[in-house]
């Protein structure tokens, strides 16, 4: 079942309704004032991607981001990948400096 959005036209409040298409024109009640006087409203549409088309987009900022090779660079690419991912950002920067700091002591061996 969609969600549908409406405005009430005597509080003005918005609220959203879960409801079968063929009650979306009914009237709807208002869950602040109770009024059945609203109006439907067009809704914003999600966009839906997956995984693979997630970090297509990433891959295809980071063309545009600077230095591949730059520390920096590479610490907010990572930060939007997690964000993107829904993943902690810090758990990934943790991972990040961990590999960076065993790179760096294998170095100076």
């Amino acid at each position: 079942m969609p969600v549908y959005e409406y405005r009430c036209i005597k509080c003005r409040k918005r609220f959203s309704k879960l409801l079968g298409i063929a009650e979306r024109d009914n009237p709807q009640s208002c869950p602040v004032c109770g009024a059945t006087d609203s109006k439907r409203l067009v809704s914003r549409v999600a966009r839906l991607r997956t995984e693979d088309q997630m970090l297509d987009d990433l891959t295809d900022s980071m063309e545009f981001a600077g230095d591949p090779d730059d520390p920096q660079t590479m610490r907010r690419f990572m930060r939007e990948m997690s964000a993107a991912m829904d993943e902690d950002p810090y758990d990934m920067e943790a991972m990040f400096e961990e590999d960076l700091a065993s790179d760096t002591a294998s170095a100076g061996e």
